[in-house]
């Protein structure tokens, strides 16, 4: 072996420098090995054009943890959010709802549609508030052991029962809704228009892929409360540079704190003695040593392709086979020489409706529709589509003055296609479809736009690892979730296997740019090492 280290983290993702980080704040000698030629992950910024970057997979910051950025220093070493006030839902009858937190401007967007659903609206979000507030103070805590779990089991477990024993009845109802509930039945019995119940139905489909029906789905509303921007409660932003401004940020310190980060260097095996983790093995056939491994990598990879289901028991490895992965996302990139205007909204300039999340949406019932399609192989036609233009904000994204870059997050879009179709051969047809969707709201689309990078499920896969194009590595449902995410026997990050510990979106608590997976991994390993 040509090195030895006390940890070698797996996959230069942001969980992953941020388990390294906090493993080097411990005293730890720490080697991250990237298998692309570029860390951040899902987290990077990228030129997709000659003089045009933008946030290539990820693209919306608020969920990372505020002890994270204090505690790896990230604003000295580069990251800076940039707030995205408004938020903007169009649809193509030339409805829309702009919204920017101005009580009176909000009331009267509401009151085109309804008189009651914006005072209906003020008291769904503080349900919410106080439901994700409860969520997100779990989420820099070790889950409890489901059995066989020591003290520190049972008082985590403890504390999160306080923790819903200090909400009245109502909040205890509305906490159990959203964990079980459908989010067609709070959506209706909250809101009256049609045009409100679309916005908030909106707000389940970024992480899901799931229908209205479905129990349980309404949890990813509550990734709308429990962000928070410098402070500020429920705020989104992105990063000035691109989402690659955390990621560079994390390197950075991990740097200074000794970390060695390889690029360009795929890990091939995990590599066992005697019962325990002993270190790596390469593509290019080099091992390095390290008694702790810590996988950013999806659950199901690292465990049953790195590591190897004989090193496992065998019900584990039937139950980590059965965790569902999948969240029917496709990624647009587009280079513009100009600003896109919005059909509904009118102006030449620059206005809110650009410094905005915007959400192409019919109705809610257009997100059933565009779940079923997919379900059955086909791509949603049209999709729901959540977009923002960064460069509005931060000038860095392009080099010439007046160009443009826009984000698109395209739902539903299936993994396996219909008919024996493969997403190589698809993909152009595809995206011209997507394009002459969104042109029905941006008018000058065609004469502005440049270039496209357009990522399907089956490219985030081979791109970032994405398992079936998953932005969170396993699905966001209930039942996958906590102390069961991925498995019960690794919802703590030590696996099965003495030495190894999973450290992304696959365990607790799942998915988004949050940090909190790699710094609960980071802090069980320090744990076991004492």
């Amino acid at each position: 072996m040509t090195a030895v280290f006390d940890a070698i983290v797996i996959g230069a993702g942001h969980n992953g420098l941020t388990t390294a980080n906090y493993l080097a704040r411990g005293g730890m000698k720490v080697c991250v090995l990237e298998r692309r030629h570029v860390v951040g992950g899902a987290a990077v910024s990228e030129e997709f054009h000659p003089g045009f970057r933008n946030s290539v997979a990820s693209y919306v910051v608020s969920l990372l943890r505020p002890e994270v950025v204090r505690d790896l220093e990230l604003t000295r070493y580069g990251y800076e959010p940039l707030l995205l006030n408004n938020s903007l839902y169009l649809d193509s009858r030339g409805d829309y709802l702009l919204l920017n937190g101005d009580e009176a401007h909000d009331r009267a967007q509401f009151g085109r549609y309804s008189a009651r659903d914006y005072d209906a609206y003020l008291a769904f979000e503080e349900s919410v508030a106080v439901v994700g507030e409860l969520l997100a103070s779990q989420w820099l805590r070790e889950p409890p052991k489901l059995h066989g779990g020591g003290i520190g089991d049972l008082l985590s477990a403890l504390r999160l029962g306080l923790g819903a024993r200090r909400l009245d009845a109502d909040q205890r109802w509305r906490l159990m809704q959203f964990f079980l509930g459908a989010p067609e039945t709070i959506i209706d019995r909250w809101f009256e228009s049609d045009k409100v119940k679309a916005m908030v139905a909106a707000h389940i489909m970024p992480a899901n892929f799931a229908p209205l029906s479905q129990p349980g789905a309404s949890l990813a509303m509550l990734h709308h409360a429990v962000g928070e921007i410098d402070g500020r409660k429920g705020a989104w932003g992105i990063v000035r540079g691109g989402m690659g401004g955390i990621t560079s940020a994390m390197a950075a310190s991990a740097r200074d704190r000794g970390v060695e980060i390889r690029t360009q260097a795929p890990v091939q095996r995990i590599l066992v003695a005697h019962g325990k983790v002993r270190g790596i093995r390469l593509a290019s056939g080099e091992e390095i040593a390290a008694p702790v491994v810590a996988a950013n990598t999806e659950p199901k990879r690292t465990l049953l392709e790195f590591l190897g289901e004989e090193y496992l028991p065998e019900a584990f490895v039937r139950d980590l086979r059965a965790f569902r992965q999948e969240s029917a996302s496709l990624r647009i990139n587009l280079a513009l020489s100009g600003l896109p205007r919005f059909a509904a909204l009118g102006g030449e300039g620059a206005g809110p409706e650009h410094e905005a999340t915007i959400t192409f949406i019919e109705s809610k019932e257009h997100l059933d529709a565009a779940y079923r399609s997919a379900r059955a192989g086909e791509p949603a036609s049209p999709p729901i589509i959540e977009a923002v233009v960064p460069s509005v904000i931060d000038d860095t994204l392009t080099d010439a003055e007046g160009t443009h870059v826009m984000s698109l997050l395209c739902k539903y879009m299936p993994y396996d296609l219909a008919d024996g179709r493969h997403w190589d051969t698809e993909k152009p047809r595809v995206l011209e479809d997507i394009l002459g969707w969104v042109e029905r709201f941006v008018p000058n689309l065609r004469e502005i736009l440049v270039a496209t990078q357009c990522l399907t499920p089956l490219d985030l896969e081979r791109d970032f690892g994405l398992p079936r194009g998953d932005i969170c590595h396993g699905r966001m449902e209930p039942d996958q979730l906590f102390s069961m995410r991925p498995h019960p026997d690794a919802a703590q990050y030590a696996t099965p296997m003495p030495g190894l510990y999973l450290c992304g979106a696959g365990s607790h608590p799942g998915g988004g740019v949050t940090g909190a997976p790699g710094y609960n991994a980071a802090r069980r390993i320090l744990k076991d090492r004492r």
